[in-house]
């Protein structure tokens, strides 16, 4: 078996387990702004409020979703970080 022929694997394998946080981000992302956005809704009905919960489940929505991004991003490793660390050992 020829060596170069694992190395595309390792390489669409390094390269999904790199993208695996921000496949999830998106649905992360969807589920939360649906579900404080109809929660919103669900209020604005009971409590007789025209637009405000909804608003207010939005802003929030988008507000989690983009701190759960920022998190992921600052979460990364750095590219000459590991580089880095491999040399000092």
């Amino acid at each position: 078996m020829n060596t170069n022929d694992k190395k595309p694997l390792k390489n669409f394998a390094d390269s999904t387990r790199q993208l695996g946080p921000f496949m999830t981000w998106g649905w992360q992302f969807a589920l939360t702004l649906g579900f404080l956005s109809w929660f919103g809704h669900w209020l604005d009905e009971k409590f007789e409020t025209k637009v405000l919960f909804v608003l207010t489940g939005v802003f929030l929505g988008l507000f989690g979703g983009f701190y759960n991004l920022y998190r992921i991003v600052s979460n990364l490793p750095k590219p000459g970080r590991a580089k880095k660390e491999k040399d000092r050992l």
